[in-house]
């Protein structure tokens, strides 16, 4: 296990303690390194899916919404973050590219003590300029703010220390501005002359691997040789295109995949009784499923529509059909991911959203919002029916058939609805692009219920025609001053004041629509390595996302 020289101090997965912070780590649940090993590296290749996609283009720009890097969760395997976050539990936290940080007492700046001997993968050394530059690109670049984290400047002392400023206290924000920043080497990207559109086609970073082989249909990353925990027991890995989760499936199933992260019909027998002796699963909860209503498109501009639809969703079978039980319905209008955040759910909010559909609340929240049935049976206010599709990819089968179930709850409630059967890159762009209607996604996991709610409510996230989160263009003043406030918030009492205020806009107002809490998605094989996170030793979220893919696989070594 990797252990820092301090006490964590400042709960990062939970309620912060007030003062100066500096990081020193415990990976308690974690028996194994989190570096690459020093062997050779001679393994079989690994095979990753965990979101099928039917052809690839060679994007990997880690601060592009809807590059393949992004959509195949790569990143993490060229470009690092300073820090790892295990959102299993509360306040494991791993040193990585940086070894400490220490908060301002005001909660304004951070600074960060880097790791020594890090380089580039193409030799140049690893520093604070790097950090500093990162930062710096992201502030001046609203487009590359993907998290939306108000930048001010950042300076340096010496190679190993950077210190980054904001515009008001950053504390609870921790996990986006350490965890979900991909540091990006200055000596390449200051030679770009628009990085928000560069294509990235073979990424120079810090991790622990490089690009060996790119098509459509699938791309190979090789060891990286200069990579500072050492040459990686895995040699290569492999990201082949699948058409849709059944094609996948088919895959899994005869032994060609070894990571994935898909949902599996009865997956005991689909999977796991294929191979029993090596097919395993682990589905820990990481995230709230919500409907995005896009609320600068009618109808969704609508209070009460946003309000009905969620009144006219049968939860209870969307989780037991369209996710074959694995996700269970949300049971609260607070959206707050449960059991994680139960104890910050509202008292008012604990089970408040009823599993089954309630055609009397619907009608009278469409008839206190001024809406009356047509000739057709249509909701109608001023002459416009109330009609919207939900858009998710057809490969998507899960959350296609959660669509589908949709539809075919609220039609007889007196709502047009349509299902739009799209490919994963329609689904990125017009989500990115705000050319939607509405649209199933899950929400941002994290270690703290801010991730959470500012991935879906933050309009600091959307850079004109561009989102990277609230896709859903929530525009709301008394949002942004919550969020900013939980972003502040150095107490327990401060941060659950702030979550109630969040927790009240959402449930009143619905930005978003609960729908089920999300599995972390986590299925693997021993046939070919060990060393995966299981229940009894979740040392990190288990799923193949940003950026825990990278710790599970430097976990890895071969099957003897």
């Amino acid at each position: 296990m990797l252990r820092g020289t301090s006490a964590l101090t400042r709960a990062v997965a939970g309620f912060a303690v007030v003062g100066v912070v500096a990081l020193g780590v415990a990976a308690c649940g974690s028996s194994t390194k989190s570096t690459g090993s020093k062997a050779s590296g001679s393994g079989k290749t690994l095979v990753v899916e965990n979101n099928p996609q039917p052809n690839f283009t060679q994007t990997f720009n880690p601060f592009a919404a809807t590059s393949t890097g992004k959509s195949q969760n790569a990143l993490a395997l060229f470009y690092e973050p300073l820090m790892q976050f295990n959102n299993t539990k509360a306040g494991q936290t791993y040193p990585w590219l940086a070894k400490s940080y220490t908060w301002s007492t005001d909660g304004k700046s951070l600074t960060f003590t880097l790791r020594d001997g890090v380089k580039w993968s193409d030799g140049q050394p690893f520093t604070a300029d790097d950090v500093a530059y990162t930062f710096t690109l992201m502030q001046q670049n609203k487009a590359l703010n993907y998290d939306g984290v108000p930048i001010t400047g950042a300076t340096t002392s010496g190679t190993n220390s950077v210190t980054i400023s904001f515009s008001a206290p950053e504390f609870t924000n921790i996990y986006a501005i350490a965890g979900q920043t991909w540091i990006v080497p200055k000596h390449v990207w200051s030679q770009q002359s628009d990085p928000a559109t560069w294509t990235d086609p073979n990424p120079i970073g810090t991790g622990p691997y490089l690009m060996d082989k790119f098509t459509a249909q699938g791309f190979t990353l090789k060891a990286n040789p200069r990579y500072w925990g050492g040459t990686p027991s895995v040699p290569r890995i492999s990201f082949p295109a699948y058409s849709s989760n059944d094609v996948a499936l088919t895959a899994m199933s005869n032994g060609e995949i070894d990571y994935g992260g898909n949902n599996i019909n009865n997956i005991e027998k689909n999977f796991v009784a294929k191979d029993p002796a090596h097919n395993h699963y682990f589905f820990p909860a990481t995230n709230t499923v919500v409907l995005i209503p896009n609320v600068t498109k009618w109808p969704f501009s609508e209070q009460a529509v946003r309000l009905a639809v969620s009144a006219g969703i049968n939860r209870q079978q969307l989780s037991t059909q369209g996710e074959t039980g694995y996700e269970p319905p949300a049971t609260s209008s607070s959206g707050l991911l449960l059991p994680n955040f139960q104890a910050n759910v509202p008292q008012n909010m604990v089970n408040d959203l009823a599993p089954t559909p309630d055609a009397n609340k619907v009608n009278s929240i469409m008839t206190a919002g001024g809406f009356a049935k047509d000739s057709k049976g249509i909701w109608a206010k001023g002459g416009k029916e109330v009609s919207f599709a939900v858009e998710d990819p057809t490969s998507y089968t899960d959350y296609y058939a959660d669509a589908q179930i949709i539809a075919q709850n609220l039609k007889p409630l007196g709502f047009d609805v349509k299902v739009n059967g799209v490919t994963p890159d329609q689904w990125n762009n017009d989500l990115s692009a705000g050319t939607f209607d509405s649209a199933i996604h899950w929400g941002a996991g994290g270690p703290t219920a801010y991730t959470q709610y500012d991935g879906w409510l933050d309009f600091n996230l959307v850079s004109g025609s561009t989102a990277s989160g609230d896709q859903g263009r929530w525009n709301d003043a008394a949002t942004q001053s919550a969020l900013a406030e939980f972003a502040a918030a150095a107490t327990p009492d401060a941060q659950q004041a702030a979550i109630n205020k969040v927790a009240t806009i959402v449930s009143t107002q619905m930005p978003v629509i609960p729908l089920l809490y999300g599995a972390g998605w986590f299925e693997y094989s021993t046939k070919n390595y060990t060393g995966w996170p299981t229940k009894d030793n979740s040392y990190i979220d288990p799923s193949p996302n940003q950026a825990q893919v990278e710790y599970v696989i430097l976990q890895l070594k071969p099957a003897v």
